[in-house]
């Protein structure tokens, strides 16, 4: 376990463990965003670590979609492709998604910020990109199975 986990794991677990990071109108943005990526149903949720489209969510989908995106530009005979255009004739969900995507971003980052802050970490560059990783996957784990996804599932 690296020093980052321990550190994350150590929150108190009572407050909300890696969750104390957020605010709650976070929690549930974050909650949201999970849940559309479950709506968009091309991932097992509890065996896949999605936590990749919480800090980088476009470039995860472009990824994804390499084929389909290649077979638009083909079509469309433009490229690059206009993804706004591309997104259109995409499911909802995944609208969402990748409208939301530099939103969830920041939100990560204002989290991972806080956490080193917190707890008193230097600020160079790789403290923050390994803060950032773990803390997605830890809050990631902590949203699908705690009470924030099952409120944002009632809503619906």
């Amino acid at each position: 376990m690296s020093d980052f986990e321990r550190l994350i794991d150590d929150l108190d677990p009572t407050q909300g463990g890696p969750l104390i990071t957020l605010s709650s109108p976070e929690r549930h943005d974050v909650a949201r965003f999970i849940e559309q990526l479950r709506l968009w149903g091309k991932y097992n949720m509890i065996t896949t670590d999605l936590s990749p489209f919480l800090t980088d969510a476009k470039s995860v989908i472009e990824g994804e979609l390499a084929q389909e995106i290649l077979l638009y530009a083909k079509e469309t005979e433009e490229f690059p492709v206009n993804m706004s255009e591309f997104m259109e004739n995409q499911p909802e969900s995944l609208r969402y998604l990748w409208k939301n995507s530099q939103k969830m971003r920041d939100l990560m980052t204002r989290a991972t910020l806080r956490f080193v802050e917190t707890q008193n970490l230097s600020l160079d560059d790789k403290t923050i990109n390994d803060a950032f990783k773990i803390l997605a996957q830890k809050i990631y784990r902590s949203i699908l199975t705690g009470p924030y996804l099952t409120r944002v599932q009632s809503k619906r």
